[in-house]
Formats: structure tokens, C-alpha cells, sequence
């Protein structure tokens, strides 16, 4: 049985999109391509709203999810995963840097 890693490693696999957008419902998410979400924020900016909307995930799935449900769409692009990153890092490294007051008791 192969692994995980051996999996995506198949030659002739597509590569994983880079940048994409997660769109959240109540107690699901797909994550989309930037085209995709544009759609649905069009959707939603209906007046009035449809009741369901429809789209394909980056999976492939058909996804038909009620428009109530949808919590929020979010962009995440490798630059901003970057600097998430480093903005944890910095304050983990700050956290650690700091004195301990309890110490002094």
C-alpha cells in the first residue's frame, strides 16, 4: 500500500494550486480557485440571494451548498501563508524572550 507522500508524488499528478480561496459553511469547507469564488461572491451579492449555490472545488466535486450556510469566503495566497508564518514565529520567539514574573516572587 503506498504512502501519502508516494501518492502525490506520482508523475503526471497535478500540481496542487498554490493560491486558492476556502469557503466555509457550518460544518463543512472546500477550497476553490479564484474564479470559483468570484462566482459565488456574485451569487451571494444577489439581490435577493438564491437560496443554494453551485460550484466545483478544487477536488473536482460538485459542490450545492445553501447560501445561509455560508459563513465567509477567504483568499489564502503562499505569500500570505508566508508571512502568517513568520508573524507566529515572531511572536513565539517574543513570548520566549520575555522575563518571567513569577520568577521574582
Amino acid at each position: 500500500m503506498e504512502n501519502t507522500k508516494q501518492r502525490f508524488e506520482r508523475p503526471g499528478q497535478p500540481e496542487p494550486p498554490v493560491d486558492y480561496f476556502l469557503v466555509v459553511a457550518h460544518f463543512e469547507e472546500w477550497y476553490v480557485s479564484r474564479e470559483m469564488a468570484q462566482g459565488i461572491e456574485a451569487s451571494l451579492n444577489q439581490t435577493p440571494a438564491p437560496q443554494w449555490v453551485m460550484f466545483v472545488d478544487l477536488t473536482g466535486a460538485r459542490v450545492r451548498v445553501r447560501t445561509r450556510l455560508i459563513e465567509y469566503i477567504y483568499q489564502c495566497t503562499a505569500e500570505q501563508r508566508a508571512l502568517a508564518r513568520a508573524f507566529y514565529r515572531a511572536r513565539k520567539a517574543e513570548r520566549k524572550a520575555e522575563t518571567d514574573w513569577d520568577e521574582d516572587e
